[in-house]
Order: C-alpha cells, then sequence, then structure tokens
C-alpha cells in the first residue's frame, strides 16, 4: 500500500535526503548538496542550519571560489546518534555499537549461546548488550535503539524463527519481543542476511548508497541479501534471499547440493581423506569452523584435493551469483560474512569468471567486492539498520 505524507514526513525526509547526500559525497557544500538532492539552495541552506542546532551537521571549514561568497563545507557530526547490532548466530552471538557514520564505536562476543536454551540465551544477549554500551561510554540520549540479526527463515509479524535447521528450539520463540522485555526498548528482528547487505550500503557509502547490490553471505550456511538501488529488499514476508533450493538445484544431486555449507565441504574433505581426525557432526559448529579453516590452509599451501573441493564450491556458488545477477539486474557483488576470509582465495576468481561471461545485460560489467565491515557482518549490519530506517529518506512509511 502507497501511504501519504504529512507536511512532518516531507520536512523528515528533506532532512534525511540531506544527510543520505553527504553520505554519497562526503563533505561538501551546501551547492553540491543542493545539486545532489534537487532541493533548491536556500532550502538546502535552511535544512543544514536546522540540523547543525540538532547537532547531526557541522561546518569544517570554508573555500574560496574566486569573487563569490566563499564556500562552507559541511558534514555529518558521527557522535550525533548511535545504534547497537546483535547477531544470533548458533555458534555465537556478537553485538557492536555504531556511530552515525556506521563505524565501530565498541564490540563484543559471547560463546554463551545455548541451542536448547534460548531464554537464557536472551539473558545473555542482553548482558552483552548493556555491557557494551555501559563500557563504551556514550551519553544514552543518543542511543537511537537495537536491532537483533538471526539466521533465516523468519516469521517478519513475531520476530521469531520458522523451524530453522540450525536453531530448532528457538523455533516460534519471540526473539524481539523477549529482547525488547528485557532492553526496555524495541528491538526488531531481521534476517542476518538482510542486516549484510544493509550494513554493507551504509557504512560503504558513496556510489553504494545508489548500487543494486547482491550480497553473499558465508558463515554456518549460505544467503544472499539484496539491495535495489541502495535500499535493501526485505521482502514480503521477511525472508528475500534464501538459496537453499537453488543450491541444491546446482549441485550434482541432493546430497551434495549444499556443499558450500561448512559441514559438507569438511564432511566431503573427510571422505577424500584430505582432514584427519574425526568428522564433526551437523551440531558441532565450532569443530566445524575450525576445520574448515584447516581445509583452506591445507589448500592454501598446496594440498590439490584441498583446492579442488573448494574451488567446486566457489565455482557452484558463481554459478548461482550469476542467476540472481541476471534477475536483479545488479551492479555490484559483494561476498562477506564470518568464512570468508578463509574462502576469498577460492571463491573470488570463480565469481569474477562468471560474471565476465556474455550476458543479455550487455557490456555492463558487475563489480565483485571483498565486505568492509570484516566479519562481524551480521551484529554491524543489525545496528545499521537502525540508522537506514531513521535517517534512509522514505516517503509514506506506515
Amino acid at each position: 500500500m502507497r501511504s501519504g505524507a504529512s507536511l512532518s514526513h516531507v520536512s523528515q525526509y528533506n532532512e534525511n535526503a540531506v544527510i543520505h547526500a553527504l553520505r554519497a559525497l562526503g563533505p561538501t557544500s551546501q551547492t553540491d548538496i543542493a545539486a545532489h538532492t534537487g532541493l533548491s539552495v536556500p532550502a538546502v541552506s535552511s535544512i543544514v542550519r536546522n540540523l547543525r542546532q540538532e547537532g547531526y551537521l557541522t561546518e569544517l571549514r570554508t573555500e574560496s571560489v574566486g569573487r563569490g561568497r566563499p564556500r562552507v563545507i559541511v558534514d555529518i557530526v558521527a557522535s550525533a546518534n548511535y545504534a547497537i547490532g546483535l547477531h544470533i548466530d548458533p555458534a555465537i552471538m556478537s553485538a557492536a555499537l555504531l556511530d552515525l557514520r556506521g563505524q565501530v564505536v565498541a564490540a563484543n562476543t559471547s560463546v554463551s549461546i545455548d541451542p536448547n536454551d534460548p531464554s537464557g540465551s536472551l539473558d545473555e544477549a542482553a548482558t552483552l548488550i548493556e555491557g557494551l554500551v555501559a563500557g563504551s561510554g556514550i551519553d544514552r540520549e543518543r542511543l537511537l535503539g537495537a536491532c537483533a540479526a538471526v539466521p533465516g527463515p523468519l516469521d517478519d509479524a513475531t520476530g521469531s524463527l520458522i523451524d530453522t535447521v540450525w536453531l530448532p528450539s528457538w523455533t516460534g520463540v519471540n526473539i524481539g519481543g523477549a529482547l525488547t522485555h528485557r532492553l526496555g526498548t524495541p528491538v526488531p528482528v531481521i534476517k542476518d542476511t538482510h542486516a549484510a547487505v544493509t550494513g554493507e550500503v551504509w557504512v560503504r557509502g558513496g556510489d553504494a548508497l545508489d548500487s543494486t547490490m547482491v550480497f553473499v553471505y558465508l558463515g554456518i550456511g549460505t544467503g544472499i541479501g539484496l539491495a535495489m538501488r541502495g535500499e535493501a529488499i526485505r521482502g514480503a514476508w521477511g525472508n528475500a534471499g534464501e538459496i537453499g533450493r537453488m543450491l541444491v538445484a546446482l549441485g550434482d544431486d541432493d546430497k551434495h547440493g549444499m556443499d558450500n555449507d561448512p559441514f559438507h565441504l569438511v564432511q566431503e574433505a573427510h571422505e577424500r581423506g584430505i582432514l584427519p581426525a574425526t568428522a564433526p557432526s551437523r551440531w558441532e559448529l565450532h569443530q566445524q569452523e575450525a576445520q574448515l579453516r584447516e581445509l583452506c590452509r591445507i589448500a592454501t599451501d598446496g594440498d590439490a584435493g584441498a583446492a579442488a573441493i573448494l574451488r567446486a564450491a566457489g565455482e557452484r556458488l558463481a554459478e548461482m551469483v550469476v542467476m540472481v545477477v541476471e534477475v536483479f539486474d545488479a551492479d555490484t557483488v559483494v561476498y562477506g560474512g564470518p568464512n570468508w576470509e578463509h574462502l576469498q582465495p577460492f571463491y573470488e576468481a570463480p565469481a569474477v569468471a562468471a560474471l565476465a561471461r556474455p550476458s543479455a545485460r550487455g557490456p555492463h560489467p558487475v563489480q565483485v567486492l571483498p565486505t568492509v565491515m570484516g566479519t562481524a557482518v551480521g551484529a554491524i549490519g543489525a545496528a545499521c539498520f537502525v540508522l537506514d530506517e531513521r535517517f534512509a529518506p522514505r516517503l509514506g512509511r506506515r
């Protein structure tokens, strides 16, 4: 449903459009902001004055431009607002406190997550967040709120997981309500892939604010985050980017369709005698992560069998990425997630090669980039969701 906008919403939209312009352009003048937003220079001048009074913008310097009045260069005040992001991963919980620019002010993790005890784990999550805020020394009045990112699939209406393979005992648990009760502030819940692409656009800024982006998330599972013209796509029920069936279809058979998950990569390495000792079970997540890193190390050191497993997974994933790029006519592909730094040598080149092939999109190139968020893409992205909801220029929010 398309909603109308009151005058107050229009005013908020224009203020956000100015902030959005500064995120795209960097420190700049009111004249450049006017050209970027389509607003008049007097309108921008009034908005900038209001935003300075509210503490969101600051004057950096003046620049002489000949005989005319010197241009005043303005920029965003990073400390004007903060946001908290929480990522509930089956193996670890991470939290990040971000400033308005999307830069990490403080971060922490906890391995005290119990797949069979959601209540106790959510107590630990609330403690993790409270400790992060208290230790940072920020002004709590400047804290906009918090958001939690979780592995899908997600019931968007209740903020609970739906029959997830990774946290089966959490199915139906109202994560958002539980954290809201514990923290005393509303905590929306989104998919970790949605968080990742939201964070990538916010932190990267610049041209990313207008890009159509595919974010390839590599963690315990493999997922996709999507953004059109810089706006993350959540989907009708909050589950955009589910690609499990695509990976099955691209596999050799039903058994090996999901070889891109660490569990299956490690299992195959054990079947081929590449990894020693005992293969971890599906629920031994920390062992899976450790053995995936060992597999990558062995492959990097020259083991042909290990490299073949990882290259095959990278090529299969690249074919899936090409399909998504074609469907959305994307111009940017970003790889990231907790396992990206280990898998990059084997996944990046196949993606670049696959996207360079002749395509229905014609001569338009597609960038393949590593994330700018490091490994904590879920927590950083969740915090960026809070910032995006408040500061992205959109009308007609319900």
